[in-house]
């Protein structure tokens, strides 16, 4: 029954690409599994992130084993930009119909172990703690809540990626028994616990939740689906016995168990909540009580203004607190290198500074004072491009040729239409190549099919492409005019 302003649609049935978390104890086969899962002849290639684990290049000696291993710095942008880069290739191979792409992370509780020790770092360099620090080397650093949420922050932008990763996503962590803590922090005598470490929300978030310990079966603890038989809070942690799974848990678990078809097999559609604007009845609300004259919710508009404007750090502080209050941190801003989040501006405004600091003289010098350090952009894509552009000459002085970027392949397979969906960020991207001189049938021959068929990150990618290419040209003009 259709009901006037509301749009619905019929449940697909079908099974999901899978998001997996593997856990368990000290070598108790984690890694092992991983390897072992390239050996499937059911799935592509596997992609293999090796984060404080150094087993990827032994296991490679597992017979029938093949991966590739992903080199990186161990950075979160690096990480990040690895995910993203295998995400995509995911997607041309599903377009094509070729087996799945598996991304493996091992292990993803590195990954949340260097965001708490980013937001450590952060915090003994805040004033109150420098001070803090003076006095006693060795006192308790306090985190403050913002740190946290930008940690945080980080964690849900990689989860995100990795639950709407168009193949097969497996993610290791360590798990153990500890002892159980009442609600001061306090141990309590004879009572233990399971801990997983990894961010608490990856365990709600992930498809299938498998635990493994030295000399015990595999524990399915719980899975998101309707064939493995576990019913949420009906039914305890399943143990895997069927013997099908010996040396092949996870092509077992995902062909099998979850019932994958990489022929029908979709990405989870993930609209994520915000709380956005007032609406009519509280701004109603709000004018009648008086509230409006103490304190006005902000829009994107005003916020994106004030992060051009930010002075310092405390500035944007103020920026965060009322963007995160008002729930606006992940809205999408379209500017003319894409679109991007109001935290994300916050941050590459927040890395202009660092820039500014090292460029400038050394202590005692005042801000107004320090004449190396480069003008305020002007537009939110150039706050962004400011964030990047050390990364940008780094790149263009290595003497190395930049890897092709995957997102720029002509295909004349249409994109997800989830990803082509026309939306603000769309719009502000299809309005930026437009104002960069290229048009639809430019855009349509470039990529091999209509513009209305290409997805909008591949979009953004050619925006930063044409920019790229046009700066190239000027400087090259500008060399010979000299």
């Amino acid at each position: 029954m259709a009901l006037n302003g509301l749009k619905t649609r019929k449940p697909t049935g079908r099974v999901p690409w899978p998001c997996i978390l593997l856990e368990g104890e000290e070598k108790a086969g984690k890694s092992y599994a991983l390897a072992q899962f390239s050996a499937s002849t059911k799935i592509g290639a596997l992609y293999w992130i090796d984060l404080n684990e150094g087993a990827a290049d032994e296991y490679g000696a597992i017979p029938g084993t093949k991966y590739q291993v992903v080199e990186h710095d161990g950075s979160y942008a690096q990480v990040l930009a690895a995910v993203q880069a295998v995400k995509a290739e995911a997607r041309r191979a599903a377009d094509a119909g070729e087996p799945p792409v598996v991304l493996g992370i091992d292990t993803g509780s590195a990954v949340w172990d260097g965001l708490k020790d980013w937001a450590s770092a952060r915090a003994a360099k805040s004033t109150r703690n420098r001070e803090l620090l003076k006095r006693d080397p060795n006192a308790e650093i306090v985190i403050s809540q913002n740190l946290w949420n930008d940690a945080g922050a980080r964690w849900r932008k990689l989860q995100t990626e990795l639950l709407t990763f168009p193949g097969i996503v497996v993610v290791t962590a360590r798990g153990k028994e500890v002892t159980e803590v009442d609600a001061n922090g306090r141990p309590i005598e004879g009572q233990k616990t399971w801990s997983v470490q990894t961010h608490r929300e990856f365990p709600y978030a992930a498809s299938v939740w498998v635990r493994l310990r030295r000399g015990r079966r595999p524990l399915i603890v719980g899975a998101r689906s309707v064939h493995v038989g576990i019913k949420p809070n009906d039914d305890p942690a399943k143990e895997v016995t069927d013997p099908r799974t010996n040396g092949r848990l996870l092509e077992w678990l995902v062909f099998d168990a979850l019932r994958c078809d990489p022929g029908t097999a979709h990405v989870r559609d993930l609209v994520p909540f915000h709380g956005g604007g007032l609406l009519e009845h509280e701004r109603t609300e709000e004018a009648r009580t008086g509230r409006t004259s103490q304190r006005s919710e902000p829009d994107v508009a005003d916020l994106v203004a004030r992060i051009r404007d930010a002075g310092d750090d405390d500035d944007l502080r103020e920026v965060w607190a009322e963007a995160n209050r008002s729930a606006l941190l992940q809205v999408d801003v379209p500017t003319a290198d894409g679109s991007y989040t109001v935290g994300e501006l916050i941050q590459a405004r927040h890395e202009e500074f660092l820039e500014a600091s090292v460029q400038a003289h050394p202590a005692g010098r005042r801000r107004g004072e320090a004449s190396s350090t480069p003008p305020a952009p002007t537009t939110p894509a150039a706050v962004v491009a400011a964030a990047r552009a050390a990364a940008s000459a780094a790149a263009a002085t290595s003497g190395e040729d930049a890897p092709a970027n995957p997102l720029l392949e002509a295909s004349p397979t249409p994109d997800d239409p989830r990803d082509r969906r026309l939306t603000a960020a769309r719009r502000g991207v299809l309005a930026s190549l437009e104002s960069l001189g290229m048009t639809d049938e430019q855009i349509g021959e470039r990529f091999g099919r209509p513009v209305e068929h290409v997805a909008t990150k591949r979009l953004t990618a050619l925006v930063r492409e044409v920019i790229a290419t046009q700066r190239a040209g000027l400087a090259g003009q500008q060399e010979i005019s000299a």
